[in-house]
Parts: structure tokens; C-alpha cells; sequence
């Protein structure tokens, strides 16, 4: 009887270990379970028009589980903003041959759940837009409606208000992460340039982890919730980890904010390492919160290379609260959070900018220049692309051979014992709960330097 009892909950475990599979290995936060396109079929972008057969704009608008590989690279002219409605969808972007892949000119949107984007940049500009009006609005990355969304390695900038942000009032947002994302250069031509709007409601829960901000006027963050939700209606509010982030040059006296009056956030700011530039006052104020109903954990926070002994030093209170709302707001220990390999502010530091954002295949001229520019303490804020020299050119370079189209190629097939001739293969589940289709594109980003991924 004990050994079947053993049996039966050894069959449980690992039932639950395989329900909830991460992503890919190293995904992290609330958003780390989301199921992407496993198990669905193989799309190829063949083509860098912005919509028809082989466009990525088609592959993303196709139903049914699906996973996107690209057999081309270069910078993709969007004419319309790229909405995510259809759930189930992995975007590899580290398939790309040759220098990976830019979206230019609109917003890629998600709208739905279960949605894995990996290794892709956004970078809206201005060159379509009007000063005043009508060109704010337009993010990078919007994350607006679904759950069980990941967004790994991406670049997003040059945006027209957040480059990358997770927002809603309403209670349709859920277990979203961003991680390892350089999220840079708001365009701040019409002073709108920022880096994250985070709000949400009814007890949804998301992760920042690993990002880089640099350049952003504000926001960065700017969590919350909004008044429509206030607390007595709302009790749940929004949860964010905001963890292990590196944050360069915001413009103002302080990095991030929350500017709510009556609704309910709570925050984990932990391990992240802030350095004013020069469109930044360096006050020593790191985040400014509104609402009195909100709370927040702050440890191991570094800025300007030193760690405060005492880190509510680094929050700014509005002068109405009371010395009861300040200590209310104190957490003295973090939120419940899913499991993060945080780390100390210092190392953070090193490894998001050695890693982070889309740096494979490589990583481009842009996402270069803000990382010397961090380490040389320069740059600035600027109010269009065509202040530091526009969109670079991304060339592409020959996909290897996939004789079944199942996005694994031939090679890779003969050395895992794979039939080049059934794509249905690629499906196949192995031990570790990955498909082989998706063993092959998470062995492509096993950590490596951008330095070592470069191969021009």
C-alpha cells in the first residue's frame, strides 16, 4: 500500500512539474509558465514586407498553436501597428540568419494569452508622426490584454510614450513578465519620452527583471493602478516585481513613480542599480510614490555606486502623508513572488549589460552604443532617431537547410537522431517536457556574451 501511495504521488509531481513547464530554461517571474506555440505548427517569415504569405504580420495573424522561426533578417517597415489577437505564439527571433530583426514605424500589441517573444527589437521613430496629439500613444511593446505572457531579450526604443509597457484598468492582465529587455531612448520630442507604463488591477501580478532603462525622460517605472479601482473596491490591486533592473539617465529628480491618490499598489524594488546621467538631478531619490494606500519592499537598491544602509532614502513621500501612511507603506520583508535568481545590484549590473536585450544573433549598432555610453557615463536623451543616426542597416544571410520545415535544421536533426523528411518530429515531447523543436531553440541562447554571439 505504501509503495503504491509513493507511486501516486510521485505520478502527481510529475504531472504538476510538467503542467507548469517554464517557457524556456531561464524564464523567470509571474509571466515563466506561459505555453507559447509548444506542440503547434511552424511558420516561416520568409519575406520582410510588412503583410501577405511569408510576412511576419501574417504568421502572427494565423490561429491554432504556432511557433515562428525566420528565414530572413533586416528591418521590418510596419504600416500598421502588429496586434497579437490569436493566443498560443512563440516568436523566435534569435532563428534569424544574419543580424535578427527590427520592427520599425508602429506598435506591436498583445492581445491575448500565452504569448513568448524572444530576441526581437521595436523601435518605433517619428518619421511618421506629427509633434503634438497624435503621436503620443505609441509604444514600442503594449501589453494590454491576456496572461501568461514572457517577453525575453527584446530591444525596444524610439517610441512615441513607453517603449515597453504592461497596462490595463480593467481586470484582463495577468502573470506577465519582461525580462532581460533593453527598453531605452523614449523619444521625448514632444516631452513624452518614456520607459514603462506597469498598471493593472484585481490582484494581477507581474515581473520586471533583468531590464535595462537607460535614456528615458520618466517612467521608469511608473507603476500603478488606477483611481476607477480604488481601494476599497479594489483590495488586490496590482503586485510588481521590479528586480534586479539597471536604471541610466532619466530626466528629472527621480527615476520611477507612482502618481494614484486612492488605489492599491504593491511593489518588490530589489537589487537595482540606478545611475544618473546628465539630463538627470542627482537628488538620491529613486522612486516617488502617490497613493497612501499603496505598499512597497525595498533592499539592496544601489545609486550612484553606493548602497544606502537605509533604503527608504531612496523614496520620496508627498509632504500630506502621515508618519502612519509612511509606515504602512515600509514592507519589511518582499511580497510573494514566484522564483527569481536575484542577484546583488553590482552583478546585475555586469550581466545586463553583458546580456540583456536582443542580443542575438547579435547585438546591433544601437543596443552597442547605449551600453559604451553607460560605462563612459554619456549619451542624452534625445527626440528622434535621427539624433544618433537612425534605423541600421541589418543584413541578412543564408537560413541553414530544413528539408521538412519543421524550424529545426538538417544538421541538427542528424546529430539528435531526428528524420529530416517528418516534420512531425519536431513535436516530439523529450524528457525534460520540451518539444525537440523547442531543445533546439533554447540550446541557440544558451548564455553567451553578445561579444561571443557576434558573427560578421
Amino acid at each position: 500500500m505504501k509503495n503504491i501511495l509513493l507511486i501516486a504521488v510521485i505520478f502527481i509531481s510529475l504531472s504538476d512539474l510538467r503542467s507548469q513547464q517554464l517557457a524556456f530554461p531561464g524564464a523567470e517571474g509571474f509571466g515563466a509558465f506561459s505555453k507559447g506555440g509548444r506542440g503547434g505548427e511552424v511558420l516561416y517569415v520568409t519575406n520582410l514586407n510588412d503583410k501577405g504569405p511569408g510576412s511576419l504580420r501574417w504568421a502572427v495573424e494565423q490561429e491554432g498553436p504556432r511557433t515562428i522561426v525566420f528565414g530572413v533578417s533586416g528591418t521590418i517597415d510596419l504600416k500598421t501597428r502588429l496586434n497579437i489577437q490569436n493566443p498560443f505564439l512563440t516568436i523566435a527571433g534569435q532563428t534569424a540568419p544574419g543580424d535578427g530583426i527590427c520592427l520599425k514605424g508602429e506598435t506591436l500589441k498583445i492581445l491575448t494569452h500565452d504569448i513568448i517573444i524572444r530576441y526581437i527589437r521595436v523601435r518605433v521613430g517619428n518619421a511618421k508622426f506629427n509633434v503634438g496629439g497624435t503621436n503620443q500613444g505609441k509604444d514600442a511593446i503594449d501589453i494590454s490584454v491576456g496572461k501568461d505572457i514572457i517577453v525575453d531579450h527584446c530591444s525596444a526604443g524610439w517610441s512615441l510614450d513607453e517603449a515597453v509597457s504592461a497596462s490595463t484598468k480593467l481586470p484582463t492582465l495577468d502573470r506577465v513578465t519582461v525580462q532581460w529587455c533593453f527598453i531605452t531612448e523614449g523619444l521625448n520630442v514632444d516631452n513624452h519620452g518614456y520607459g514603462s507604463l506597469i498598471r493593472g488591477t484585481g490582484g494581477a501580478k507581474y515581473s520586471y527583471l533583468h531590464n535595462l532603462y537607460a535614456h528615458n525622460r520618466g517612467r521608469n517605472p511608473r507603476p500603478g493602478n488606477y483611481d476607477v479601482n480604488p481601494y476599497d473596491k479594489d483590495p488586490d490591486g496590482l503586485l510588481l516585481d521590479f528586480s534586479n533592473n539597471v536604471i541610466y539617465n532619466w530626466g528629472g529628480d527621480h527615476a520611477g513613480y507612482n502618481s494614484d491618490s486612492k488605489s492599491i499598489t504593491k511593489l518588490n524594488y530589489v537589487g537595482n542599480y540606478l545611475i544618473p546621467g546628465s539630463d538627470s538631478e542627482a537628488t538620491g531619490i529613486a522612486y516617488s510614490t502617490g497613493s497612501p494606500y499603496n505598499s512597497s519592499y525595498f533592499e539592496g537598491n544601489y545609486y550612484d555606486d553606493k548602497k544606502p544602509e537605509n533604503q527608504w532614502e531612496l523614496v520620496k513621500f508627498r509632504k500630506s502623508w502621515t508618519a502612519k501612511q509612511i509606515s504602512d507603506y515600509k514592507q519589511n520583508k518582499p511580497f510573494k513572488t514566484t522564483s527569481v535568481k536575484l542577484e546583488d545590484a553590482k552583478s546585475a549590473y555586469k550581466h545586463v549589460l553583458e546580456h540583456g536585450g536582443a542580443s542575438l544573433p547579435l547585438r546591433d549598432a544601437v543596443d552597442k552604443r547605449i551600453v559604451s555610453e553607460i560605462k563612459n557615463r554619456s549619451g542624452k536623451i534625445i527626440n528622434s532617431q535621427e539624433d544618433i543616426g537612425g534605423w541600421p542597416i541589418l543584413k541578412s544571410a543564408p537560413a541553414p537547410k530544413d528539408t521538412d520545415l519543421d524550424g529545426i535544421p538538417d544538421v541538427w536533426e542528424m546529430k539528435n537522431g531526428l528524420d529530416l523528411k517528418n516534420s512531425s518530429d519536431g513535436n516530439k515531447v523529450a524528457e525534460d517536457g520540451y518539444t525537440m523543436l523547442e531543445k533546439y531553440l533554447n540550446q541557440m541562447v544558451e548564455y553567451k556574451t553578445p561579444e561571443e554571439s557576434d558573427h560578421n
